[in-house]
């Protein structure tokens, strides 16, 4: 399933006001009513990632399994009052984008905070560049709204089922640090590193669907 915002923004079209976590979780759970599936196994990278912890809160009686690749779920850390500069940073420039025309320039600046281009690299002479950019309007719909839906990390707790949580080895210290936080927070969590950076689960695929067939298998 492809969130809303992925969708319209790669179409083209910039954010709209209102698109918050709610819209995404309520568009997820209609989705599932629409289809009959009462209860399924559920796996989010970053965007999507966040967007499925607050599905799974919500309704936690409808998710089997979860598997999580760096979730970008910066509220926790927000919340705990661990890297404030570096959340603060990543806060101001994603929820600058809500709204407006992304250029190339955004992009390019995006993908180092996200740490899909190494420190010293030109995303321009990436090899995914050409995938990239055409996509690049789904920033415009990362509001403050859609970041922060209001959950405690109290609350993270209720979420029992098997959970799968994923990290690169050179990923960025924020997106491991989320996959940390929630390791020791969720009841029932493994955590699974693998040699790659934010896309650690496409540049390492085999370990990957290896991990995550062995997951749904064995809940």
């Amino acid at each position: 399933m492809q969130p809303i915002h992925n969708e319209l923004g790669s179409a083209g079209r910039p954010g709209e006001p209102g698109y918050d976590a709610e819209t995404e979780r309520e568009s997820l759970r209609m989705t599932l009513d629409q289809l009959g599936i009462d209860v399924a196994d559920f796996a989010g990278w970053s965007g999507g990632g966040r967007a499925l912890l607050e599905f799974a809160l919500a309704y936690p009686d409808r998710v089997r399994t979860l598997t999580l690749v760096e979730p970008a779920a910066t509220w926790i850390l927000e919340q705990l009052g661990e890297h404030v500069a570096e959340v603060d940073q990543a806060n101001a420039l994603i929820h600058g984008f809500a709204g407006r025309e992304v250029t190339e320039d955004d992009l390019a600046e995006f993908l180092q905070l996200a740490g899909l281009v190494q420190p010293g690299e030109d995303a321009r002479e990436h090899s995914a560049w050409d995938q990239w950019l055409p996509h690049r309007m789904a920033l415009s719909w990362q509001s403050e709204e859609l970041d922060r839906s209001g959950r405690s990390v109290d609350e993270l707790v209720n979420i029992r089922c098997p959970v799968l949580l994923v990290k690169g080895n050179v990923s960025a210290d924020l997106d491991k640090r989320v996959v940390d936080v929630l390791a020791e927070r969720l009841p029932n969590a493994t955590v699974v590193e693998l040699p790659g950076d934010h896309a650690a689960h496409i540049q390492s695929i085999d370990a990957f669907l290896g991990a995550l067939e062995s997951h749904v298998t064995t809940a």
